[in-house]
């Protein structure tokens, strides 16, 4: 019995700790902003970020069906389309895309450095560095699960500049 007791307890100890390390680097097919990521609704991107400073008028768009649109705020935008959702009326987040500084995405932030984002995002990842000179793009994919999509991280001068999120939609 007293066998027993102590396997039970090297079992749950190593379900908890393959847990914790696991559970260190953020799923960047989720990242949030203010709450609002991926699949958010144009309501709670609203709800959360305020009024727009420029919004596109609902247009059609080719590839799924129905409408798309695009929102715009201080350093961050939205691509939003409707034709998947599940009334086929209500515009949901496709991708994003964050330039300025003054907001957190899961964790990092414009300015931040490879080694924060390594920490925070993991270091499953592949490297691009055929961007504009002295840029390097890391490319966090999504799982089929999830996505399928990428998450990107532009870096440049050894800080982030830029950190974007996409389905591939078509």
């Amino acid at each position: 019995m007293r066998y027993l007791s102590c396997f039970a307890f090297v079992f749950l100890l190593l379900v908890f700790s393959s847990e914790t390390i696991s559970a260190q680097a953020v799923n960047t097919a989720r990242i949030k902003v203010n709450g609002v990521g991926l699949d958010s609704t144009y309501a709670q991107v609203v709800k959360a970020l305020g009024k727009p400073t420029n919004e596109d008028v609902g247009k059609e768009e080719g590839c799924i069906g129905g409408l798309e649109k695009s929102i715009k705020y201080p350093g961050i935008s939205f691509y939003l389309m409707d034709g998947d959702s599940k009334d086929g009326k209500t515009f949901e987040v496709k991708s994003l895309e964050l330039t300025g500084p003054g907001y957190l995405v899961s964790g990092i932030k414009i300015g931040d450095s490879p080694a924060t984002v390594r920490k925070k995002y993991g270091r499953k990842y592949t490297v691009d560095t055929e961007r504009e000179p002295g840029e390097i793009t890391w490319f966090y994919e999504m799982s089929d699960r999830y996505g399928p999509g990428t998450t990107a991280v532009v870096f440049k001068n050894g800080k982030v500049v830029k950190i974007a999120s996409s389905y591939q939609v078509c």
